[in-house]
């Protein structure tokens, strides 16, 4: 997925920065803080997962989501979204 894609959306923004801001957290919690209905969640976090950025964990009906920081894209991500953050304090 190009840094395009990845960063195209803005709900999946919100989940990306939840999840690194978060940790791990269950779909319901990731649509709440990112301010997103629960099936838009799942459809990001789907896509997410597919791609490599977000692993999954499965404990029956529960579904944990969690950011991959194994993945280069990932510590990318958390110093872009650091970055916009200092400088929108400013």
């Amino acid at each position: 997925m190009s840094i395009e894609s990845l960063l195209g959306s803005k709900p999946r923004v919100k989940i990306l920065k939840v999840l690194i801001d978060k940790g791990e957290l269950n779909i319901t919690a990731i649509a709440r803080e990112a301010g997103v209905n629960h099936k838009t969640a799942l459809r990001h976090l789907e896509e997410l997962r597919r791609v490599g950025v977000v692993t999954e964990k499965v404990f029956g009906r529960v579904r944990i989501f969690k950011i991959n920081s194994e993945d280069p894209r990932v510590e990318a991500l958390k110093m872009l979204f650091k970055s916009i953050s200092s400088s929108e304090r400013k």
